[in-house]
Order: structure tokens, then sequence, then C-alpha cells
């Protein structure tokens, strides 16, 4: 059975310009804008967990 971790929300202020290009960037991938930014945010949070030690959990 998976390992159900937590999880929190975020928001995030970006200038209409941004956001209308990840709008296009995600309907171009044909997924979610939230998965768009998941998916960038990946490799980054990866490596911030991995220097801090914490488990990856719930990926």
């Amino acid at each position: 059975m998976p390992n159900h971790e937590l999880r929190k929300q975020i928001s995030l202020f970006v200038p209409l310009s941004h956001w209308k290009a990840i709008r296009q960037e995600a309907a171009r991938r044909n997924i979610p804008m939230t998965e768009l930014c998941r998916r960038w945010m990946k490799s980054e949070l990866t490596a911030l967990l991995d220097q801090s030690g914490t488990s990856n959990r719930g990926q």
C-alpha cells in the first residue's frame, strides 16, 4: 500500500502575461496547469529534499 503524505496547497502571484504563458503551455501538453507546475518544480524540490535529508515520500 502506498504511503500517503499529507498535502498543503500553495498560491503564487505571477504577472498575467506569465499566467497566460503557463496556461497556454499546459493546454499544448494537454495537462492541468497545476501538473505542469509540479513537473517544473520536481527537480528543484528533489535536490532541496536531498540536501536537507528530508524523505521524498508521496511522490
